[in-house]
């Protein structure tokens, strides 16, 4: 199951994409069901977005495989997937589809550092002794069809590969015997930062610099249930760029493992349904190469990151537009 938020025709859909690539919008998808399928205390309103969706749990993972078998069978009789109410809740991909990141606005994102043996080891430095984490904002995410953003602002842009977790409930001081709980998916982030930012010569690392700035991580391009992938370890993982492999593991590389991450971070957050958890990158930075032109992520780049069992996040990097000049009126002038 492969749950996206994407765009239509400046229409917003959440849904998912089948097996045979085509796009469903669950909101209008599960209002027909349930008219034809009445259920007691049915609630719909979950279906509008990914943070609802995740609120309901299993049962709604549960609702929608009843929701596709509906269709299926209904498709085989000859019928045209559209809601009694006239409206489509069935697309195709030809139809100009955007696919956005399947992280709904106003949810806390949480990243790890050194939180691969690979990565402290081409750092040369000694593992942390608790979850290292640091945040991001929404200002910073992309979607599967959207770029990243190059500033002209730092010298070092590189990017990384990471499992990223999607949490379903609410909770706080969660212990790692039901960390697991909290989870409902997984999705695919490819973080983008700038070493010479990050870690400035006065020394002071700079997160917001190094990793805040707009468009510089990519996620999605969906979530999939952790009902279907099962142990995220082992996962394998790939990253290349223009077709080279820079990154190529698997998720038991991770020094720090989910359970402990949550337990560790619930101990004074309260995580709710959509938030996002990376679990950081594997080997292979080439921001660790300082003076290598060749690992540079350049405008024009093409990203493609892969995990076993969730699938490939592919992006392009672009330049940002030059500011315009100091006496120009503002924007809607």
């Amino acid at each position: 199951m492969k749950l996206v938020h994407f765009v239509l025709a400046d229409q917003f859909h959440f849904g998912m994409i089948t097996d045979a690539g085509d796009y469903l919008d669950l909101d209008t998808a599960c209002r027909d069901y349930f008219g034809v399928n009445p259920v007691k205390g049915a609630d719909p309103s979950r279906f509008r977005d990914m943070k609802t969706f995740f609120t309901g749990g299993a049962e709604s993972v549960a609702i929608t495989k009843k929701i596709q078998e509906y269709i299926d069978r209904r498709r085989a009789m000859g019928w045209t997937p559209r809601a009694a109410t006239g409206a489509r809740f069935f697309f195709k991909p030809e139809e100009s589809i955007k696919l956005l990141a399947p992280v709904t606005s106003g949810a806390k994102v949480y990243l790890l550092a050194s939180n691969s043996k690979s990565h402290l080891a081409e750092q040369k430095i000694a593992a942390p002794s608790r979850p290292y984490l640091f945040t991001r904002f929404f200002n910073s995410l992309v979607g599967p069809s959207e770029p990243l953003v190059l500033s002209p602002h730092g010298r070092f842009p590189d990017v990384e590969l990471e499992l990223a977790v999607v949490i379903g409930q609410r909770g706080k001081h969660v212990p790692a015997s039901r960390a697991m709980e909290m989870v409902a998916g997984y999705t695919i982030t490819l973080d983008m930062g700038y070493r010479d930012l990050q870690y400035p010569p006065d020394g002071a690392v700079d997160w917001v610099q190094g990793k805040g700035f707009d468009a510089t991580m990519a996620v999605g391009p969906w979530v999939v249930p952790k009902e279907e992938v099962g142990s995220p370890y082992p996962l394998k993982m790939e990253l290349k760029v223009n077709g080279t492999v820079r990154q190529k593991g698997d998720t038991t590389d991770y020094l720090f493992r989910i359970p402990e991450i949550v337990e560790h971070l619930t101990r004074g957050v309260t995580l709710e349904p959509g938030d996002l958890i990376s679990l950081g990158t594997l080997g292979g930075v080439p921001g660790f190469e300082f003076g290598n032109e060749s690992r540079k992520l350049k405008p024009g780049d093409v990203i493609e990151g892969t995990i076993e069992r969730i699938g490939g996040l592919k992006v392009a990097a672009k330049a940002e537009a030059p500011p315009p000049p100091p006496d120009a009126p503002p924007p809607g002038a």
